[in-house]
C-alpha cells in the first residue's frame, strides 16, 4: 500500500462515522509476517500488535526482574518445580474465563511436537520446562528438565490465547482471528494494516478507543506520515530526526532497546578470525565513542559485553575495549597479519543508521590494512545460514543482535554444541555450564558475570553497543512508554 492511498484512507476515515472516536496511528517498519499467533515474534516491531492483542505471564521491569503480569507470584517449590499463582479478574475479549486450564492449554501446545517449532515453543524447551499442571482454578505448577533459577524472566515470552477458541480454529486459523485479553482486540487485519479497537473486558482499561496500525517500510515514509498528519507514531527513526520532529511541534522519544550489536566471527574456519589476537586487535581498532556519538546521538554506549544493563548477570565492571589502532597493528603483527587481510561481513539491512555505523567501522578497520567488505542479503537466507545451512564461503563474519534479558540465550547457538557451528571457544563451555546449572539465583548472576568477563578478554567478534531506538511522536501525543522492548498500548493517550 502506497504512502497516498494510507493518505486517502485515513482522511476518509477521519470524516466518518467514527469520527468522536479517540484514535491513534503507527507507521512501523513491519508487521508480523505469522499475523496474530502469539507464540512467535520476541522483539519490536514484530511483537507491536501483540502486546496488544494479548498479555503475557509475566512482565520485565527497568531493573530486569521478573513482575507480575497475568501471574501475580511464583515460587520454586523445588528445583525442577515452579507454582504461579494467576490473576482472578481476567477475561479474554471473546467472554472465555481465564484461569490455570488457559495456562496449562497454552503450554501443552507450546510442548507439542508443532508447538516446539514455534519461536516461543523452541525457548521453552531450551530452558528445560517439560510440562504444566492445574493445581487449582488459578494455580499452575510448571515443570522442568534441569534446575532453573529465572525462569519467571523467561515467562515473560509467553502469551496466553483464548483456549476454546485457539482449539477451535488450530494454529493458522488462530492467527488470522486472534483473541487475548489485552487491551485491545483486531476488528480488521490487512495486508499492511490493523485496525484495533478497544476491548471492553480488559482488566487494563485503555485510554483510546482505536489504534491503528501501518506498515510503512521505509524510514523516510514514517517520518513524513508523521509530518503531514497520517500518522501519529513514526516506529524507529533516526538520531537526526530530531530536529525536523520538533520543528513540527513532536518530540523524539529515545530509549535503549534489550538487546545488543556486533559483529560475530566465524572462527570454524581457516581464517585470521579464528585467532583470539586478531578478534582482539579488531576491538581496539575501532572508535566506538565517536560513531555512537555521531550516528545515535550518544543514546547509547559502547559495550564491554554481549549482554545489557537489565540483563541477569550483567556485568557493570567490564569496561569496552578503547580505540587503540597501534595496539590494534602491533596484535596483528603479533598473530601474522601485519600487512592484513580481508573479511566478507553479511548483514540484514538494518534501521536506525545501522549501515552507516557499519561504513565507519569498516573505514576504522581499513586504517589498521584489514579489509571489511559488507554484504547485504534477505532475513530469510540469512536465517538459512545461522539454522541450517551454516556460513558459506566467503563469509567470515556476520552482524548479529542478539536480545532478551537472560545473556546466557545467546550461547545456544554462539558456542561449540550448536549445529551448524559459526563459533566454539572450549574454554568458556564449563563457565556456561556451571552458570546455567546454578538454582541459586544469587549465585547464577555471580557466575553469568564470570561468562561475559571470559567472553569480553576472549570476544567472539567486534563488541559494539546496545541497539538504540527513535521514536518520533506527534504533538498531540500525551503518553507514549516503551520499557523493556514493550510498549505501554493500555496508557497511550493523545490531547484532541
Amino acid at each position: 500500500m502506497n504512502f497516498i492511498r494510507i493518505s486517502i484512507y485515513l482522511c476518509l476515515l477521519a470524516s466518518g462515522p467514527a469520527w468522536a472516536e479517540k484514535a491513534l496511528t503507527l507507521g512501523i517498519q513491519f508487521l508480523p509476517a505469522t499475523r496474530g499467533n502469539p507464540h512467535q515474534n520476541v522483539s519490536l516491531p514484530g511483537t507491536l500488535p501483540l502486546q496488544a492483542i494479548f498479555d503475557s505471564l509475566t512482565r520485565i521491569g527497568v531493573d530486569g526482574a521478573a513482575g507480575p503480569a497475568l501471574a501475580t507470584g511464583w515460587e520454586a517449590e523445588d528445583r525442577n518445580t515452579w507454582v504461579l499463582t494467576l490473576r482472578d479478574d481476567v477475561t479474554f475479549s471473546n467472554g472465555e474465563p481465564f484461569d490455570a486450564e488457559a495456562v496449562v492449554a497454552a503450554f501443552d501446545y507450546l510442548l507439542s511436537d508443532q508447538g516446539k517449532s514455534e519461536t516461543i515453543g523452541t525457548h521453552l524447551a531450551r530452558v528445560g520446562v517439560d510440562g504444566a499442571q492445574v493445581r487449582s482454578e488459578h494455580v499452575v505448577e510448571i515443570t522442568t528438565t534441569k534446575p532453573n533459577a529465572i525462569l519467571p524472566i523467561h515467562l515473560d515470552f509467553v502469551r496466553i490465547p483464548a483456549p476454546a477458541h485457539f482449539a477451535e480454529l488450530g494454529p493458522e486459523g488462530f492467527a488470522l482471528d486472534p483473541v487475548g485479553s489485552g487491551p485491545f482486540k483486531v476488528e480488521r487485519w490487512e495486508d499492511g494494516k490493523i485496525e484495533l479497537v478497544i476491548n471492553d473486558k480488559a482488566w487494563r482499561q485503555p485510554k483510546l478507543d482505536r489504534v491503528t496500525l501501518i506498515q510503512l517500510s521505509d524510514q523516510a515514509s514514517r517520518l513524513q506520515g508523521l509530518l503531514s498528519g497520517t500518522i501519529d507514531v513514526a516506529f524507529n527513526v533516526a538520531a537526526e530526526d530530531k530536529t525536523v520532529v520538533e520543528a513540527d511541534g513532536g518530540r523524539l522519544i529515545t530509549y535503549a532497546n534489550p538487546s545488543v550489536a556486533y559483529i560475530q566471527a566465524v572462527n570454524t574456519k581457516d581464517t585470521p578470525l579464528a585467532d583470539v589476537r586478531v578478534r582482539r586487535a579488531l576491538n581496539y581498532a575501532v572508535n566506538k565513542d565517536l560513531i555512537v556519538d555521531v550516528m545515535y546521538g550518544g543514546a547509547i554506549e559502547p559495550a564491554g559485553q554481549i549482554a545489557h544493563p537489565q540483563a541477569y548477570g550483567y556485568n557493570p565492571a567490564l569496561a569496552a575495549y578503547s580505540y587503540d589502532p597501534e595496539r590494534a597493528k602491533t596484535l596483528l603483527a603479533e598473530a601474522g597479519y601485519g600487512n592484513g587481510f580481508k573479511m566478507v561481513t553479511l548483514m540484514v539491512g538494518g534501521a536506525s543508521n545501522d549501515d552507516q555505523a557499519l561504513q565507519q567501522v569498516a573505514a576504522d578497520l581499513a586504517r589498521v590494512d584489514v579489509e571489511m567488505e559488507i554484504q547485504r542479503t534477505t532475513f530469510a537466507k540469512y536465517l538459512e545460514y545461522m539454522y541450517q545451512t551454516g556460513w558459506p564461503d566467503p563469509y567470515s563474519a556476520f552482524y548479529m543482535v542478539t536480545s532478551g534479558f537472560d545473556p546466557m540465550h545467546g550461547y545456544r547457538t554462539r558456542s561449540c554444541k550448536w549445529s551448524p557451528a559459526y563459533y566454539c571457544d572450549d574454554a568458556i563451555m564449563p563457565l556456561i555450564e556451571k552458570a546455567e546449572s546454578a538454582f541459586d539465583p544469587e549465585q547464577r548472576r555471580r557466575l553469568v558475570g564470570e561468562v561475559l568477563a571470559y567472553e569480553r578478554d576472549n570476544p567472539p567478534g567486534i563488541l559494539m553497543w546496545q541497539s538504540p531506538a527513535f521514536d518520533a511522536v506527534a504533538e498531540r501525543v500525551t503518553s507514549y512508554d516503551v520499557d523493556a522492548d514493550v510498549l505501554s498500548f493500555h496508557t497511550l493517550d493523545v490531547n484532541d
